[in-house]
């Protein structure tokens, strides 16, 4: 039996960072409640429109030297 989703998986699948084994799990639940489905898509979209903004300011406002995740 898998393990039930945690809040913390929903919010890795959010960014990006849910690790393979548990993609089957996450989108099981999803499918089984949608309306937490849309919200976590619209979440997921509005983090993509951020990224694609910030992300060039932040490459070049920080030093080479100390990096970004």
């Amino acid at each position: 039996m898998n393990a039930p989703v945690t809040e913390a998986e929903l919010h890795a699948w959010v960014d990006g960072q849910l690790p393979p084994a548990r993609h089957a799990a996450v989108d099981a639940y999803l499918a089984d409640h949608p309306g937490q489905a849309a919200r976590l898509h619209a979440y997921r979209a509005q983090n993509a429109a951020l990224r694609a903004r910030f992300n060039p300011v932040l490459d070049e406002a920080v030093p080479p030297d100390l990096g970004r995740p």
